[in-house]
């Protein structure tokens, strides 16, 4: 009898198990949490389109990953963006090396003065130096320093925007100019004007205050966070449209994800530049009407300051690959990868 009993017994035992091995395998798998921190507010034409990519990532993945997404510095400052995603406080981060100029030094190549005429050619240049098979120091660097690369961005026109007239180089003369990173600073002083480092989101303030003349910034971004409003003098002088910044994400987390999950992230980071670009172009036009309408003057240099100020952006290319070379890192290599690239995608 006791045999039979032990048997009944071991059997609802396996029984048991069984089902609930069964449950287990068959038990949803938990959402996984994207925290995003972006220090641009979230009117903006680069942080909307960021938005589209949590909710995008959100639906291809059939709502397995959900995106907390944080504009505004309301979760991590500008400055703080790189060390929150490697240590892990933040899953995702909107990273503008010049921010933090000490980490990464090969990174600023992306956005020396001048170096991208075009944002479109440009995105397409640092998205292929970035994830490409040829030139892989980026990705390797990035990874050691405990984040993956997971899409480039940028801004588009770089321009002055300010409280005083700016018809000529001579104009910047005495002027306190918003500028980010090490080599913005040693143009602009090189005009005679003061550089003065600002995370974006100060700039509106110290305009009105007049504790800043000028910032250095893209004509839609200016127009989003209404600088307009306090700055009424803006150039169309070319100083550039800076692509290769970057979305990071923590190291850990990304070798946490599941593999189709990491190709869905790869095939949004492959979008992401030509869609940026398309609503860069789109908008221009619109920007510049906008700002007309509220009393902004727009500036033309002449053909020998437009020549001073190309052969002055150049001559700080060559300074900052020289320095970083004889450190031991290929910069030349990678600055002559990068306008090749550059023209590559121009003919397209």
């Amino acid at each position: 009898m006791k045999t039979i009993v032990s048997a009944f017994l071991l059997a609802l035992g396996i029984l048991g198990w069984g089902g609930a091995a069964r449950a287990q395998q068959t038990a949803p798998k938990a959402t996984i949490v994207l925290k995003k921190a972006d220090f641009g507010v979230a009117t903006q034409t680069r942080t909307r389109l960021s938005t589209w990519w949590g909710e995008e990532l959100e639906r291809r993945s059939g709502g397995r990953v959900k995106v907390e997404y944080y504009p505004a510095n309301s979760l991590v400052a500008a400055a703080d963006v790189f060390e929150a995603t490697r240590s892990g406080t933040i899953g995702v981060g909107i990273w503008v090396q010049a921010y933090n100029p000490s980490v990464s030094p090969m990174s600023a190549l992306f956005t020396l003065p001048g170096i991208s005429p075009d944002f479109r050619s440009a995105a397409r240049a640092a998205n292929e130096l970035m994830f490409g098979d040829e030139f892989t120091f980026y990705r390797d660097e990035l990874r050691k320093l405990g984040v993956e690369p997971v899409y480039v961005w940028g801004v588009s026109d770089q321009e002055l925007i300010g409280t005083r007239p700016l018809g000529g180089i001579a104009a910047l003369k005495g002027m306190k100019v918003r500028v980010i990173g090490r080599e913005w600073p040693k143009l602009i002083d090189a005009f005679g004007a003061t550089p003065v480092a600002m995370p974006w989101p100060e700039v509106y303030e110290s305009l009105a205050r007049g504790t800043l003349d000028a910032n250095v910034g893209f004509v839609t971004a200016n127009r989003d966070s209404k600088l307009y409003e306090v700055a009424k003098h803006h150039t169309r002088i070319g100083l550039g449209a800076p692509a290769g910044p970057l979305a990071i994400m923590n190291r850990a987390t990304w070798e946490g994800l599941p593999k189709d999950i990491q190709q869905i992230i790869r095939d949004l980071g492959r979008e992401f530049p030509d869609k940026l670009a398309d609503l860069y172009e789109t908008e221009l036009a619109d920007a510049i009407a906008q700002m007309k309408r509220n009393g902004v003057t727009f500036y033309e240099w002449s053909a020998p300051d437009r020549a001073r100020l190309r052969s002055t952006t150049e001559a700080t290319w060559k300074t900052w690959a020289e320095g970083l070379d004889s450190k031991g890192l290929p910069a030349s290599e990678a600055l002559r990868r990068y306008l090749a690239l550059q023209a590559k995608h121009a003919k397209r």
